[in-house]
């Protein structure tokens, strides 16, 4: 079956399957680990993590965190049905294992606190056990460890505002950097502080705004005493109807249609302002705006091979994937986003 044949319904329900399925794999894989501990059947290798590194090939770390987490089942099944459900990952578990532990929790208490932040992202769960049972500790200093002549290790601690800031840079530079580090987004940043601010570099472009006024006046000496008044060059203005037409009937101006496709520097500021610096894709079923800052592109509403004009009311922000979206329901396969590169 080809999954080009299938509704978007059907795509989404057969994914939310697979989904659903692999949660329950995972679940059963879990407790054939318990099983296979209680049993201390190994294959004739020493250990279960031994069975699932060499016998199957998993992946080391992957081996020891189904491990632990089929040792937590073990002592809480009542985890089985929150795992099943999707409620509950292993890094959810991970994370309230760790603040029980530290806190010294009873089972009772760890369910109760795993209860608390089901459904929740890691981030939202950290945010929420850290407000709960804060670390009494003061603030670091800020460390530089020299690694090489050439590099050292930065150690400094951040507030949520500025990790939310530094996501907003990688969201703005996605385009040319689309795996940033924070070392490069401080590097972006320090650099465009430096070229803005710098005395130095204030100073050159004070230079060269009097080199640039002296160099017009210069030229206006051999000129008249009137002032030449530059205006931008404006298309011809068709009008219909023939030069005999009676006098006193309307005639209809018509401006031809802009030959740019890209919008003027002038009209992606005035549409920033007037609808902000987000993606506007809204979700025809849920309701939901996207609102994402990640690597937006700007899209004609009325798309401009149809005759959809480069003008503020027909021109939109969408992020990457909802640009993808749309283009794919107005063109399909045929729009340049499914083309395939060229080698």
């Amino acid at each position: 079956m080809k999954l080009t044949s299938l509704s978007d319904n059907e795509l989404v329900t057969n994914l939310s399957d697979l989904l659903i399925e692999e949660r329950e794999r995972l679940v059963v894989q879990l407790e054939y680990f318990i099983e296979l501990e209680r049993r201390k059947f190994f294959f004739g290798y020493e250990s279960l993590w031994a069975l699932l590194v060499h016998e199957y090939r998993m992946e080391e770390k992957t081996a020891e965190r189904r491990i632990w987490a089929s040792r937590l089942l073990g002592r809480h099944p009542e985890l089985k049905a929150m795992l099943e459900s999707g409620k509950m990952n292993l890094s959810l578990l991970e994370i309230a294992s760790g603040y029980a532990s530290r806190e010294k929790m009873s089972g009772l208490e760890f369910l109760g606190l795993v209860q608390d932040i089901q459904g929740m992202s890691n981030r939202a769960a950290r945010r929420e056990l850290a407000s709960r049972y804060p670390k009494s500790f003061e603030l670091p200093q800020d460390r530089i460890i020299p690694l090489t002549e050439e590099y050292s290790e930065v150690r400094f601690v951040a507030d949520d505002r500025l990790l939310d800031q530094l996501d907003e840079v990688r969201g703005l530079l996605a385009h040319s950097h689309p795996k940033a580090t924070i070392a490069e987004l401080l590097k972006h940043l320090t650099g465009d502080y430096l070229k803005r601010h710098h005395p130095e570099e204030k100073a050159r472009r004070a230079k060269e705004r009097e080199l640039k006024k002296h160099a017009q006046r210069e030229a206006e000496k051999g000129k008249t005493g009137r002032e030449v008044e530059e205006r931008p060059e404006q298309p011809p203005i068709k009008i219909i109807g023939s030069p005999s037409a009676p006098r006193g009937v309307p005639q209809t101006p018509i401006v031809p249609r802009p030959m740019s496709r890209a919008p003027s520097q002038a009209l992606i500021h005035a549409l920033t302002l007037e609808q902000g610096y987000q993606c506007s894709y809204i979700d025809p079923t849920t309701g939901r705006k996207c609102g994402s800052h990640f690597g937006l592109e700007i899209d004609h509403i009325q798309e401009w091979s149809r005759g959809g004009l480069t003008e503020l009311k027909n021109l939109r922000y969408l992020c990457r994937g909802h640009h993808r979206r749309v283009s794919f329901l107005q063109f399909g396969e045929s729009s340049r986003y499914f083309r395939p590169k060229r080698q």
